[in-house]
C-alpha cells in the first residue's frame, strides 16, 4: 500500500487529536501499558494508548489493517526492520502512517508516561507477534481480536 493510500488515516488520528479530553480518559501515570477503543465506524477504528516509561510493545504488526498513529504526551520510539533496524522518534503531534503488514515494536524510552492516538482501516481483527533477531524478524504466532486484546 502507497504512502497515500495511508494518510486518511493519518488525517483522521490528527483531526481526533485536537479533542483535550482525551488528555484524560486514561490514567496519565499507568504502571502498564492500557488502551481503549473510542470510536469505531464501517471505515476505521481509534484507539488511545497509554505508555508508562519504559513499556514497548514488542514486534507485531496489524494484520490486514494500515493504520497510522500520532502522539498526544510524551516521547515514542518506533523500531522497524527494513534489512536493517531503523529507528524514528515521535514527540507531540509527530505521527506516523503504514500499510497492512507493516511490522515495528513501538516504546516509550523516556521516564515519563506517553499517550497516543491511533487508527486502523479495515477494523482490527488479528495481529501478528514476531521476535527480532538482529538480521529478520521471526514469526512467533498470530493474535486475534477478541481473544487476546
Amino acid at each position: 500500500m502507497t504512502q497515500l493510500a495511508v494518510l486518511p488515516l493519518l488525517e483522521a488520528v490528527r483531526n481526533h487529536a485536537t479533542d483535550p479530553d482525551l488528555l484524560h480518559l486514561l490514567d496519565p501515570a499507568p504502571e502498564e501499558r492500557s488502551w481503549i477503543r473510542l470510536l469505531r465506524t464501517d471505515d476505521y477504528e481509534l484507539w488511545l494508548i497509554s505508555w508508562p516509561a519504559g513499556a514497548a510493545t514488542d514486534w507485531h504488526d496489524h494484520g490486514s489493517s494500515s493504520g497510522a498513529f500520532t502522539v498526544l504526551r510524551g516521547t515514542l520510539t518506533e523500531h522497524r526492520f527494513d534489512g536493517g533496524l531503523k529507528l524514528t522518534d515521535l514527540g507531540v503531534g509527530d505521527g506516523k502512517a503504514f500499510g497492512a503488514g507493516y511490522a515495528h515494536d513501538v516504546r516509550n524510552p523516556t521516564d515519563e508516561p506517553a499517550l497516543s492516538l491511533h487508527a486502523y482501516s479495515p477494523r482490527l481483527s488479528t495481529m501478528t507477534r514476531f521476535r527480532f533477531r538482529g538480521d529478520r524478524l521471526e514469526a512467533l504466532g498470530v493474535e486475534r481480536a477478541g481473544e487476546e486484546w
